[in-house]
């Protein structure tokens, strides 16, 4: 236990408070034990590994920190990560803003552009978390700020430098960062009413939320990706307002977890499209995750050109550059096999017949797009249907590639019911795009104006299949 690190607040911290003790509101507590749930799994382990074996730097940062006194350096290593997360925060120069958002990676950032899209007469401030942002002058302020903290943080990195390793550590710490920095921005914008969240684990996502019910305002969360039903951990969602795919996401919090959230439905994003078929293969898409096994890529690869000798093979990396996989250390050299990363990921789903993937959400963008699915839980190193997708019917799950796997997929995706599984994952998958739209604004204008009243019909209309 140790001092809380604003001094607006009169009790402690508890480094590692038990998940049965969350509240039904998000405060520092809860934030800081969302995290370090989530980043001591070993899943969360295993994508720290990978990050270690790819990258040089960080290699090299997670040497020094073992390497330097658990006394002082540590800490002072934990208080750097703490700074830089700090005044990599911004811009913060949206006056008129009834609202303030949060989102680090692709997409996340997508997923808050879905909310403003919804509500285009509501100024909501985007905060990102950007190197870029470190320049601004106004960072010095805020470093300023951290530094006369540190003595009351000490006693705090100390215990985390005991019982954790550095990811971690840096994870937890940062989120306590984040907090104060979040708090300091609410308390200076009385007119900002609610904070938007695209993650229920992120530090920068649970401090935003801590810090926004801190101070008496609404948490909105929409979800940036499906929800891993039989993942290690399910975090709560304990926001005001929720915006999901689907009812799906729904029933794995309510069976694994916690949601008090008044709910609205989006639908995936992407362009929507029936299931399509053709008389032969001749694009073959696999999409990468977190944990990919390189030997089970290079061998998948290997025995579908035995197969279809002269088709094409797009194989689509993780967005995250990190994880990033170098080809030429696995031997892999084929004209017709292209390595992407960073493309659109609606025109590669266009551009393939079939997509194998591993236990990743990108699964459901595919079916929504109208590409059949193979699972191949082998293509990496997570627990077998991690996302709930066999189990509930919604994907097929294959050994390995063999000759008639397109048939098998055929079967399987125009079986009777199986529409009615995408449509639970999917609430816009065949649905009426403007009603869903004007249902989802009503309940976010109940948390983004609160107590103004139903003003749905506001909402310009759409023709489209997918809400952008």
């Amino acid at each position: 236990m140790v001092e809380r690190a604003f001094p607006d607040e009169a009790h402690s911290i508890p480094v590692s408070p038990p998940a049965t003790d969350l509240k039904d509101r998000y405060d520092l507590a809860t934030a800081l034990g969302v995290v370090r749930e989530m980043e001591t799994t070993a899943s969360r382990s295993a994508v720290y590994e990978e990050i270690k074996a790819k990258n040089l730097i960080y290699r090299l940062v997670d040497k020094l920190y073992r390497m330097a006194g658990t006394q002082i350096l540590q800490p002072l290593i934990l208080f750097a990560y703490m700074l830089k997360c700090v005044v990599s925060l911004g811009p913060f120069d949206d006056e008129s803003a009834e609202a303030a958002a949060i989102s680090n990676f692709p997409n996340e950032h997508k997923t808050i552009a879905r909310i403003t899209a919804l509500v285009p007469d509501v100024a909501i401030e985007r905060i990102t978390v950007a190197r870029g942002h470190i320049v601004s002058f106004s960072q010095i302020r805020e470093a300023l700020f951290m530094i006369a903290a540190l003595p009351r943080l000490w006693s705090f990195l100390k215990v985390l430098v005991r019982r954790h390793s550095f990811m971690p550590s840096a994870r937890i710490a940062s989120a306590l960062a984040f907090y104060m920095r979040f708090s300091r921005h609410f308390a200076a914008r009385p007119q900002l009413k609610s904070a938007i969240v695209a993650s229920n684990y992120s530090p920068e996502a649970v401090g935003m939320s801590a810090a926004a019910h801190q101070h008496g305002r609404r948490v909105i969360y929409s979800n940036h990706a499906p929800v891993p039903a039989n993942g290690a951990v399910v975090p709560p969602v304990l926001a005001d307002c929720a915006i999901f795919y689907g009812n799906k996401i729904t029933q794995t919090y309510q069976s694994r977890s916690r949601c008090i959230a008044d709910i609205g439905l989006i639908g995936q994003p992407g362009t929507a499209g029936e299931m399509q078929w053709r008389e032969k293969v001749e694009t073959v898409g696999i999409f990468l995750t977190a944990g990919t096994k390189a030997d089970a890529l290079q061998s998948l690869i290997a025995t579908i050109r035995v197969d279809l000798p002269t088709a094409r093979i797009i194989v689509r990396q993780h967005p995250v550059t990190l994880l990033k996989t170098d080809f030429s250390l696995i031997g892999i050299d084929d004209p017709l096999t292209q390595l992407t990363i960073g493309n659109p990921l609606d025109d590669e789903i266009a551009a393939c017949d079939m997509v194998i993937c591993g236990n990743s959400g990108v699964a459901m963008n595919v079916l929504s797009g109208g590409r059949p699915v193979a699972y191949l839980s082998s293509l990496d190193g997570f627990q077998f249907d991690a996302n709930g997708f066999v189990a509930s019917r919604l994907v097929i799950s294959v050994p390995w590639w063999t000759d008639d796997i397109y048939d098998r997929l055929k079967g399987f995706y125009n079986a009777p019911g199986w529409r009615g599984v995408m449509q639970s994952y999917d609430a816009s998958y065949g649905a009426d795009i403007a009603q869903l739209r004007k249902d989802a604004v009503e309940v976010l204008m109940r948390h983004l104006r609160p107590g103004v009243g139903d003003v749905a019909e506001k909402a310009p209309k759409v023709d489209q299949r997918k809400v952008a």
